[in-house]
């Protein structure tokens, strides 16, 4: 998970489809990469996730901490699967996150 810049202050992430503790490790060296930007605003794209665990839950939590830290804010953009949504919710994560549409640009596959 590579970051990417949107704007000069908004940078973006894109999640796989399956955000679990096999990804834990990239998330956050992309994050590190990502916050080192010192962006306002990091975009974390969740359009392609269908299923996320409780260490993708908490590698969130992990993300809004540390971007809180540097005085970012943490956006998920383009949450569409309605099981994402739902545990979301229910976890009170749309609490925590603003949950935005974004439109994305097309990133190349070497670099997500």
């Amino acid at each position: 998970m590579k970051p990417f810049p949107l704007s000069p202050t908004l940078v973006g992430l894109t999640l796989p489809s399956s955000f679990s503790s096999s990804q834990a490790q990239q998330f956050r060296e992309g994050l590190r990469d990502a916050l080192v930007r010192a962006p306002r605003e990091l975009i974390i794209d969740c359009a392609g996730l269908s299923f996320v665990d409780s260490t993708g839950l908490g590698l969130l939590a992990l993300a809004q901490g540390e971007a809180s830290r540097i005085g970012c804010t943490l956006k998920l953009a383009n949450v569409v699967n309605s099981h994402v949504r739902t545990l979301l919710s229910l976890m009170q994560y749309d609490q925590l996150f603003p949950l935005v549409h974004y439109p994305m640009p097309t990133i190349p596959e070497t670099r997500r």
